[in-house]
């Protein structure tokens, strides 16, 4: 099985523990629906950290194929989560149409996991697309057009596991 990481937050669904995409937020809502995807958590996981609503780094088998949605594996390892970038500045609520004419944009085959549009304050707006893995810079391009991370946010969820031990750089 490959191994890839990525953040997530903890959550106990249907009595199981289970771990689930952050989508770049640091704090998990009390009343947030499940995700498109997630990982079984284990007794036996290494490294379980204290966790809370907070965001912690997994590493995850991955099954093989990956299914359309549901489970995708298993946490092998958790840990704590590095600090968190912003890495959105938003945009002014005069560019909202065309964020939302980009969201329309985006393809199935990105295996977008989530997609929100709203609000930061009174004035910035956020476009966001929470994808399963990387999606090449000039498929984006191609797709979306170029400036278009002005936008939209596009993160992925997962990113390869070094064999080193490290993450090496997905794109």
């Amino acid at each position: 099985m490959i191994r890839y990481v990525g953040e997530v937050f903890v959550v106990r669904r249907d009595g199981v523990l289970v771990a689930e995409p952050t989508g770049g937020l640091a704090r998990r809502d009390a009343d947030a629906p499940p995700q498109s995807w997630f990982a079984t958590i284990d007794d036996e996981t290494a490294g379980l950290p204290r966790i809370g609503s907070g965001r912690v780094s997994a590493e995850i088998e991955l099954l093989s194929p990956i299914p359309d949605s549901g489970l995708i594996g298993r946490v092998v390892r958790l840990s704590p989560a590095a600090a968190a970038a912003q890495t959105s500045t938003g945009f002014p609520p005069a560019r909202a149409d065309d964020a939302m004419d980009l969201l329309e944009l985006v393809p199935d085959r990105w295996q977008p996991y989530e997609v929100r549009f709203g609000e930061l304050d009174a004035e910035r707006w956020e476009a966001f697309v929470g994808t399963l893995f990387p999606v090449p810079v000039e498929e984006l391009d191609a797709v979306l057009g170029a400036g278009s991370e002005q936008l939209v946010r596009i993160e992925p969820w997962l990113a390869p596991h070094g064999p080193d031990g490290g993450d090496r750089a997905a794109t």
